[in-house]
């Protein structure tokens, strides 16, 4: 494979917002490994007012400053460029074929989704993006016949120019706001995923999302909608619910697109392992079923698992929620767990009042607030019905009590396992 790495050459590299590295690892490795740097340093902000400043000391002629997509392009005082910007321009320039997926909710179950069903079918799908892996990690033994699946949150595309030939997005709710600065915003960056498709790219969607559909009203690109009401079947997978079912359509639509006969995508679906943390069935301790769907950060990702739990696996006689405040509307998630009759409430800060505010007058569960994981199980072991289902889907993102979804997932896990 052939790099074209020429902005690099002699140049320093500063990236900007080294954090946990996740972001860092695999761009800093594959640079130094396949660029002429003259250095490369990895900053964090700084206290005051205006935290990146300090990057203006630096001489931007000699400077190749890398952003880490977690920042908002808007607090960056000197030109930058992001990784995944990097990695779309030496995969066009090297005629490898990518794959991009996003939407609000479902964006790494269906990702990873279809990077199963590409690998059923021997294709050499190389699963990467916002789910964790740097797709920098398989540059070097990638062919022209690798496929990048990646997925693509809406911080990575906020910076992207240049759009995947496959692009997919799955839907549109309101998140994310605070870090786009409107609603409007967060769409509009959304849309980077087909909004650059040239005539030969391909943009799948879901055409119950009216946003989506005035994206594909200007597309150039050639645009598939998914039928939602298409029946395809789950039975005999381990993904379940309605939400699961319009993402393996989505799935299946990408795979078709690759030549995948359905006969092969239906048995992949069957074997296909869901992700950690997403409506995943941690234990049954003492009649009760504990489940870790901590990736439910909007009110209509817990809306929806509060459905899909209740008609494949049980009633909820406990429900754990709330999280970092941004302005969700909780109104109809609230209206649901009424509906559901479910009878206990664990609410954690700071989204508790509002929480509280949209229960119907009708409704009054029993609900306990608490900053502890191990003090919501431990209530939740104690009060819920025998033969219930006790779930973790916080309808608010996880960052004032956790570092992410996952370390609060872990943390419910493990308060789970500790109950005697």
């Amino acid at each position: 494979m052939t790099w074209s790495l020429d902005q690099f050459t002699s140049k320093d590299v500063v990236f900007v917002g080294a954090g946990k590295g996740r972001a860092l690892e695999g761009i800093r490795e594959f640079l130094t490994r396949h660029a002429s740097l003259a250095s490369f340093t990895a900053v964090d902000k700084q206290a005051g007012e205006k935290p990146l400043d300090f990057l203006l000391a630096y001489d931007t002629a000699k400077t190749v400053f890398i952003k880490n997509e977690g920042i908002p392009g808007r607090e960056m005082p000197v030109p930058y460029i992001t990784p995944m910007q990097i990695f779309f321009e030496l995969a066009r320039a090297n005629n490898l074929t990518l794959v991009g997926i996003t939407g609000t909710k479902g964006k790494s179950t269906t990702t990873s989704l279809t990077a199963h069903i590409l690998q059923a079918a021997g294709k050499p799908a190389v699963l990467a993006g916002n789910i964790g892996v740097s797709p920098f990690k398989a540059l070097d033994e990638a062919t022209p016949e690798t496929v990048f699946v990646l997925e693509l949150s809406s911080y990575q595309l906020s910076d992207l120019k240049i759009s995947p030939h496959i692009s997919a997005c799955i839907n549109l709710y309101n998140d994310h706001s605070d870090w786009h600065g409107s609603i409007d915003q967060y769409w509009e960056d959304k849309h980077n995923i087909m909004r650059f498709a040239a005539a030969d790219d391909v943009f799948i969607y879901n055409p119950a999302f009216p946003a989506l559909q005035e994206w594909v009203n200007g597309a150039v690109c050639r645009t598939i909608p998914i039928n939602p009401q298409d029946p395809l079947s789950l039975e005999g997978a381990q993904l379940f619910g309605e939400h699961n079912r319009l993402n393996a359509l989505v799935a299946r639509e990408i795979a078709r697109q690759f030549d995948v006969d359905d006969s092969v995508i239906v048995e992949a679906i069957k074997s296909y392992q869901p992700l950690s943390h997403r409506m995943e069935i941690v234990a049954t301790v003492h009649g009760r079923t504990y489940v870790d769907d901590a990736i439910g950060m909007t009110p209509e990702s817990t809306m929806a698992s509060l459905t899909a739990i209740r008609e494949n696996i049980g009633p909820i006689g406990c429900l754990l929620l709330g999280g970092q405040d941004r302005n969700y509307d909780f109104s109809a998630l609230m209206e649901q767990v009424a509906a559901d009759k479910i009878p206990h409430l664990v609410l954690f800060p700071e989204t508790t009042d509002k929480m509280k505010a949209a229960l119907p007058s009708n409704y009054q569960p029993q609900i306990f607030e608490t900053t502890s994981m191990e003090e919501a199980v431990s209530f939740a072991a104690r009060h819920s019905p025998d033969g219930s289902v006790v779930l973790l889907s916080t309808a608010a993102p996880s960052y004032l009590l956790w570092k992410d979804f996952e370390d609060k997932g872990d943390q419910f896990k493990a308060a789970v396992n500790s109950l005697a």
